[in-house]
Protein backbone atom coordinates (compact mmCIF):
# COMPACT_ATOMS: atom_id res chain seq x y z
CA UNK A 1 0.00 0.00 0.00
CA UNK A 2 2.66 2.64 1.01
CA UNK A 3 4.67 1.30 -1.92
CA UNK A 4 1.46 2.59 -4.53
CA UNK A 5 1.17 5.47 -2.72
CA UNK A 6 4.79 6.43 -2.84
CA UNK A 7 5.23 5.71 -6.77
CA UNK A 8 1.91 8.05 -7.35
CA UNK A 9 3.26 10.70 -5.72
CA UNK A 10 6.76 10.76 -7.53
CA UNK A 11 4.29 10.15 -10.72
CA UNK A 12 1.98 13.08 -9.65
CA UNK A 13 5.52 15.04 -9.21
CA UNK A 14 7.03 14.00 -12.53
CA UNK A 15 3.79 15.33 -14.22
CA UNK A 16 3.78 18.37 -13.11
CA UNK A 17 7.30 19.33 -13.71
CA UNK A 18 7.12 18.37 -17.41
CA UNK A 19 3.77 20.93 -17.06
CA UNK A 20 5.98 24.07 -15.86
CA UNK A 21 8.37 23.29 -17.89
CA UNK A 22 6.10 23.04 -21.43
CA UNK A 23 4.57 26.42 -19.67
CA UNK A 24 7.74 28.30 -19.43
CA UNK A 25 8.87 27.33 -23.73
CA UNK A 26 5.58 28.24 -24.33
CA UNK A 27 6.13 31.96 -23.16
CA UNK A 28 10.05 31.75 -24.02
CA UNK A 29 8.86 30.88 -27.65
CA UNK A 30 6.35 33.94 -27.78
CA UNK A 31 7.23 36.86 -30.52
CA UNK A 32 9.51 39.38 -29.72
CA UNK A 33 7.17 41.87 -30.13
CA UNK A 34 4.57 40.97 -28.08
CA UNK A 35 7.39 40.66 -25.17
CA UNK A 36 8.31 43.67 -26.01
CA UNK A 37 4.94 45.42 -25.74
CA UNK A 38 4.57 44.09 -22.19
CA UNK A 39 7.33 45.40 -20.68
CA UNK A 40 7.38 48.94 -23.22
CA UNK A 41 10.05 51.11 -23.29
CA UNK A 42 12.60 48.66 -22.07
CA UNK A 43 15.17 50.50 -23.76
CA UNK A 44 16.17 54.15 -25.12
CA UNK A 45 14.21 55.53 -27.46
CA UNK A 46 15.33 57.35 -30.71
CA UNK A 47 13.58 60.47 -31.85
CA UNK A 48 13.92 62.62 -34.98
CA UNK A 49 13.99 66.03 -36.11
CA UNK A 50 14.23 66.89 -39.34
CA UNK A 51 15.85 70.47 -38.56
CA UNK A 52 19.38 71.25 -37.33
CA UNK A 53 19.80 71.66 -33.73
CA UNK A 54 19.59 75.27 -32.31
CA UNK A 55 16.68 76.05 -34.32
CA UNK A 56 12.63 76.58 -33.14
CA UNK A 57 11.71 73.06 -33.54
CA UNK A 58 14.92 71.59 -31.97
CA UNK A 59 15.35 74.50 -28.92
CA UNK A 60 11.32 74.03 -28.14
CA UNK A 61 11.11 70.04 -28.25
CA UNK A 62 14.32 69.13 -26.19
CA UNK A 63 13.21 70.05 -22.85
CA UNK A 64 9.14 68.24 -23.72
CA UNK A 65 12.07 65.33 -24.85
CA UNK A 66 13.50 65.74 -21.70
CA UNK A 67 10.15 65.64 -19.28
CA UNK A 68 8.60 62.77 -21.30
CA UNK A 69 12.01 60.69 -20.96
CA UNK A 70 11.95 61.39 -17.06
CA UNK A 71 7.81 59.90 -16.94
CA UNK A 72 8.80 56.59 -19.26
CA UNK A 73 11.81 55.89 -17.53
CA UNK A 74 14.24 55.66 -20.64
CA UNK A 75 16.36 57.74 -22.25
CA UNK A 76 14.64 59.61 -24.92
CA UNK A 77 17.87 60.20 -27.58
CA UNK A 78 17.30 63.05 -30.45
CA UNK A 79 18.63 62.69 -33.70
CA UNK A 80 18.81 65.52 -35.77
CA UNK A 81 18.12 64.72 -39.73
CA UNK A 82 17.84 68.30 -41.78
CA UNK A 83 16.65 68.67 -45.13
CA UNK A 84 13.97 69.32 -47.58
CA UNK A 85 11.47 71.04 -45.11
CA UNK A 86 11.94 67.63 -42.82
CA UNK A 87 10.84 65.19 -45.85
CA UNK A 88 13.95 63.81 -45.15
CA UNK A 89 13.56 62.86 -41.74
CA UNK A 90 9.87 61.78 -42.55
CA UNK A 91 11.26 59.62 -45.25
CA UNK A 92 13.82 57.94 -42.64
CA UNK A 93 10.79 57.46 -39.70
CA UNK A 94 8.79 55.63 -41.79
CA UNK A 95 11.14 52.96 -43.01
CA UNK A 96 11.47 52.30 -39.00
CA UNK A 97 10.45 49.23 -37.23
CA UNK A 98 6.77 49.93 -35.53
CA UNK A 99 8.43 48.76 -32.67
CA UNK A 100 7.90 52.43 -30.56
CA UNK A 101 11.59 52.85 -30.34
CA UNK A 102 11.48 55.35 -33.12
CA UNK A 103 9.32 58.55 -33.07
CA UNK A 104 9.56 61.41 -34.39
CA UNK A 105 8.59 65.42 -35.01
CA UNK A 106 5.90 65.67 -38.41
CA UNK A 107 5.95 69.21 -38.90
CA UNK A 108 3.86 71.60 -41.01
CA UNK A 109 6.80 72.09 -43.74
CA UNK A 110 6.72 67.87 -44.52
CA UNK A 111 2.75 68.32 -45.15
CA UNK A 112 3.29 70.97 -47.50
CA UNK A 113 6.78 69.01 -48.96
CA UNK A 114 4.96 66.07 -50.53
CA UNK A 115 2.40 68.52 -52.33
CA UNK A 116 5.11 70.37 -54.11
CA UNK A 117 7.44 67.60 -55.25
CA UNK A 118 7.82 63.71 -54.85
CA UNK A 119 8.41 62.55 -51.65
CA UNK A 120 8.53 58.97 -50.17
CA UNK A 121 5.82 59.28 -48.20
CA UNK A 122 2.72 60.40 -47.65
CA UNK A 123 2.15 62.22 -44.05
CA UNK A 124 -1.62 61.23 -43.77
CA UNK A 125 -1.19 57.38 -44.09
CA UNK A 126 2.32 56.48 -43.73
CA UNK A 127 2.47 57.33 -40.24
CA UNK A 128 0.56 56.91 -36.44
CA UNK A 129 -0.59 60.08 -35.05
CA UNK A 130 0.82 60.06 -31.43
CA UNK A 131 -0.05 63.90 -30.44
CA UNK A 132 0.37 67.61 -31.07
CA UNK A 133 2.17 69.87 -29.25
CA UNK A 134 2.48 73.18 -30.80
CA UNK A 135 2.30 75.78 -33.51
CA UNK A 136 4.79 77.94 -35.31
CA UNK A 137 4.60 81.64 -35.46
CA UNK A 138 6.43 83.14 -38.23
CA UNK A 139 7.11 86.68 -39.33
CA UNK A 140 9.31 88.67 -42.58
CA UNK A 141 12.09 90.04 -41.27
CA UNK A 142 15.14 92.49 -42.78
CA UNK A 143 18.08 94.31 -41.55
CA UNK A 144 17.66 97.55 -39.59
CA UNK A 145 19.51 99.09 -41.36
CA UNK A 146 17.82 98.05 -44.74
CA UNK A 147 16.38 100.72 -46.49
CA UNK A 148 12.82 99.34 -45.74
CA UNK A 149 11.04 100.82 -42.39
CA UNK A 150 7.82 98.96 -42.91
CA UNK A 151 6.28 96.28 -44.95
CA UNK A 152 4.55 98.59 -47.67
CA UNK A 153 8.30 100.55 -48.73
CA UNK A 154 9.68 96.94 -48.87
CA UNK A 155 7.03 95.32 -51.38
CA UNK A 156 7.23 98.46 -53.15
CA UNK A 157 10.81 98.72 -53.80
CA UNK A 158 10.39 94.45 -54.51
CA UNK A 159 7.04 95.51 -57.30
CA UNK A 160 9.72 98.04 -58.72
CA UNK A 161 12.62 96.14 -58.92
CA UNK A 162 12.37 92.60 -60.18
CA UNK A 163 14.52 89.55 -59.24
CA UNK A 164 16.80 91.96 -56.67
CA UNK A 165 15.04 90.60 -53.70
CA UNK A 166 16.32 87.28 -52.33
CA UNK A 167 14.78 85.67 -49.24
CA UNK A 168 15.59 83.27 -47.09
CA UNK A 169 13.34 80.18 -45.42
CA UNK A 170 13.67 76.55 -43.43
CA UNK A 171 13.21 75.07 -46.60
CA UNK A 172 11.25 74.96 -50.23
CA UNK A 173 7.76 73.99 -49.12
CA UNK A 174 7.80 75.60 -46.11
CA UNK A 175 4.87 77.65 -44.77
CA UNK A 176 6.59 80.71 -44.48
CA UNK A 177 7.68 79.59 -48.43
CA UNK A 178 4.42 79.44 -49.43
CA UNK A 179 3.31 82.79 -47.83
CA UNK A 180 5.47 84.69 -50.08
CA UNK A 181 5.00 82.67 -53.16
CA UNK A 182 1.29 83.64 -52.14
CA UNK A 183 2.42 87.41 -51.64
CA UNK A 184 4.23 87.30 -55.21
CA UNK A 185 1.16 86.30 -56.84
CA UNK A 186 -0.74 88.61 -55.01
CA UNK A 187 1.12 92.01 -56.06
CA UNK A 188 3.03 90.13 -59.42
CA UNK A 189 6.44 90.37 -57.54
CA UNK A 190 9.75 88.43 -59.28
CA UNK A 191 11.84 87.70 -56.13
CA UNK A 192 14.43 84.82 -55.51
CA UNK A 193 14.15 81.86 -52.89
CA UNK A 194 16.72 80.78 -51.17
CA UNK A 195 16.10 77.43 -49.26
CA UNK A 196 18.26 76.41 -45.90
CA UNK A 197 18.08 72.93 -44.21
CA UNK A 198 16.71 75.47 -40.95
CA UNK A 199 15.70 78.62 -39.65
CA UNK A 200 19.04 78.83 -37.94
CA UNK A 201 21.04 79.00 -41.44
CA UNK A 202 18.01 80.86 -43.13
CA UNK A 203 18.76 83.64 -40.58
CA UNK A 204 22.26 83.53 -40.86
CA UNK A 205 22.72 84.41 -43.89
CA UNK A 206 20.52 87.54 -43.77
CA UNK A 207 22.36 88.48 -40.71
CA UNK A 208 25.77 88.25 -43.05
CA UNK A 209 24.04 90.36 -45.90
CA UNK A 210 23.80 87.31 -48.48
CA UNK A 211 20.06 87.71 -48.83
CA UNK A 212 18.04 90.61 -48.31
CA UNK A 213 15.40 89.37 -46.02
CA UNK A 214 13.98 86.25 -44.38
CA UNK A 215 10.44 84.77 -44.25
CA UNK A 216 11.00 82.19 -41.25
CA UNK A 217 9.83 80.84 -37.48
CA UNK A 218 11.08 82.58 -34.67
CA UNK A 219 14.83 82.07 -35.17
CA UNK A 220 14.69 85.59 -35.46
CA UNK A 221 13.56 86.63 -32.59
CA UNK A 222 16.40 87.51 -30.20
CA UNK A 223 17.76 89.47 -33.26
CA UNK A 224 14.68 91.67 -33.38
CA UNK A 225 15.22 92.19 -29.92
CA UNK A 226 18.73 93.07 -30.49
CA UNK A 227 17.71 95.36 -33.27
CA UNK A 228 19.91 93.88 -35.75
CA UNK A 229 16.64 92.62 -37.45
CA UNK A 230 13.37 94.47 -38.61
CA UNK A 231 9.99 92.88 -38.50
CA UNK A 232 7.95 93.45 -40.35
CA UNK A 233 4.54 91.79 -40.59
CA UNK A 234 3.84 88.13 -38.84
CA UNK A 235 1.58 85.60 -40.75
CA UNK A 236 -0.74 84.68 -37.57
CA UNK A 237 -4.33 85.50 -37.59
CA UNK A 238 -2.90 87.72 -34.26
CA UNK A 239 -0.18 89.90 -33.68
CA UNK A 240 2.28 88.65 -31.24
CA UNK A 241 2.33 89.38 -27.83
CA UNK A 242 6.27 89.95 -28.13
CA UNK A 243 6.10 92.15 -31.14
CA UNK A 244 2.54 94.18 -30.61
CA UNK A 245 3.81 96.68 -33.09
CA UNK A 246 4.31 94.28 -35.69
CA UNK A 247 0.91 94.04 -38.15
CA UNK A 248 -0.58 90.80 -39.32
CA UNK A 249 -0.78 90.07 -43.28
CA UNK A 250 -4.39 90.18 -42.50
CA UNK A 251 -4.45 93.56 -41.14
CA UNK A 252 -2.32 94.79 -44.23
CA UNK A 253 -5.42 93.71 -46.63
CA UNK A 254 -3.96 90.04 -47.63
CA UNK A 255 -6.16 86.76 -46.76
CA UNK A 256 -3.25 84.95 -46.41
CA UNK A 257 -2.12 83.17 -43.29
CA UNK A 258 0.55 80.45 -42.84
CA UNK A 259 -0.87 76.84 -41.56
CA UNK A 260 1.37 75.47 -38.79
CA UNK A 261 1.54 72.43 -37.19
CA UNK A 262 4.38 70.56 -34.57
CA UNK A 263 3.18 66.98 -33.71
CA UNK A 264 4.92 63.79 -32.60
CA UNK A 265 4.25 60.14 -35.11
CA UNK A 266 5.70 57.20 -35.30
CA UNK A 267 5.69 54.37 -37.93
CA UNK A 268 2.79 53.35 -39.79
CA UNK A 269 1.75 50.38 -37.45
CA UNK A 270 2.10 51.21 -33.77
CA UNK A 271 0.43 49.38 -31.38
CA UNK A 272 -2.71 51.20 -29.23
CA UNK A 273 -0.67 50.30 -26.27
CA UNK A 274 2.31 51.76 -27.11
CA UNK A 275 0.42 55.20 -28.63
CA UNK A 276 -1.14 55.21 -25.76
CA UNK A 277 2.23 54.96 -23.43
CA UNK A 278 3.82 57.92 -25.91
CA UNK A 279 0.48 59.86 -25.57
CA UNK A 280 0.14 60.09 -22.06
CA UNK A 281 4.34 60.56 -21.29
CA UNK A 282 4.14 63.55 -23.60
CA UNK A 283 0.64 65.08 -22.74
CA UNK A 284 2.23 65.11 -18.80
CA UNK A 285 5.28 67.20 -20.32
CA UNK A 286 3.66 69.86 -21.53
CA UNK A 287 3.44 70.62 -18.19
CA UNK A 288 7.06 70.71 -17.76
CA UNK A 289 8.22 74.39 -16.49
CA UNK A 290 11.28 73.87 -18.61
CA UNK A 291 8.93 73.49 -21.74
CA UNK A 292 6.49 75.89 -21.18
CA UNK A 293 9.41 78.59 -20.03
CA UNK A 294 11.11 77.72 -23.52
CA UNK A 295 8.01 77.49 -25.55
CA UNK A 296 7.11 80.98 -24.27
CA UNK A 297 10.60 82.38 -25.07
CA UNK A 298 10.42 81.30 -28.74
CA UNK A 299 7.05 81.75 -29.50
CA UNK A 300 5.93 78.64 -30.11
CA UNK A 301 2.66 78.01 -28.46
CA UNK A 302 1.39 74.66 -27.33
CA UNK A 303 -1.33 73.34 -29.07
CA UNK A 304 -2.58 69.73 -27.59
CA UNK A 305 -4.57 67.18 -29.55
CA UNK A 306 -4.88 63.74 -28.91
CA UNK A 307 -4.03 60.67 -31.94
CA UNK A 308 -7.92 60.70 -33.03
CA UNK A 309 -8.21 64.17 -33.73
CA UNK A 310 -4.92 64.37 -34.40
CA UNK A 311 -4.94 62.09 -37.44
CA UNK A 312 -8.26 63.89 -38.80
CA UNK A 313 -7.09 67.00 -38.41
CA UNK A 314 -3.44 66.04 -40.91
CA UNK A 315 -6.11 64.97 -43.45
CA UNK A 316 -7.85 67.79 -43.28
CA UNK A 317 -3.93 69.86 -43.62
CA UNK A 318 -3.23 67.89 -46.93
CA UNK A 319 -6.85 68.59 -48.79
CA UNK A 320 -6.33 72.15 -47.67
CA UNK A 321 -3.06 72.66 -48.55
CA UNK A 322 -2.91 70.44 -51.58
CA UNK A 323 -5.91 72.20 -53.30
CA UNK A 324 -3.68 75.51 -52.46
CA UNK A 325 -0.67 74.65 -54.29
CA UNK A 326 -2.58 73.37 -57.05
CA UNK A 327 -4.33 76.66 -57.67
CA UNK A 328 -0.74 78.32 -57.17
CA UNK A 329 1.15 75.92 -59.87
CA UNK A 330 3.85 75.52 -57.53
CA UNK A 331 4.17 71.65 -57.73
CA UNK A 332 7.34 70.70 -59.07
CA UNK A 333 7.75 69.02 -62.52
Amino acid sequence: MKIRLSRGKKKSWYGGSLAILALFCAFACLPEPILAQEKYPAKSINFIIGYPGGGTTDVCARPLVTAASKILGQPIVVLNKPGGASAVAMASLKNEKPDGYTIGILPSGAVFSQHMRKVPYDSAKDFTPIMQYAVYLYGLVVKSDSPWKNFKEFIDYAKANPGKIRYSTAGAGTPQHLVMERLALKENIRWTHIPFQGGGPAIANLLGAHVEASSQTTEWKKHVEAGTLRLLAVYGENRMADFPNAPTLLELGYDITAASLICIVGPKGLSPQVVETLHSAFKKAMEDPDFIRVSRQMDQPPVYRGPEELAKHIVKMNEEVGSLIQRLGLQEK
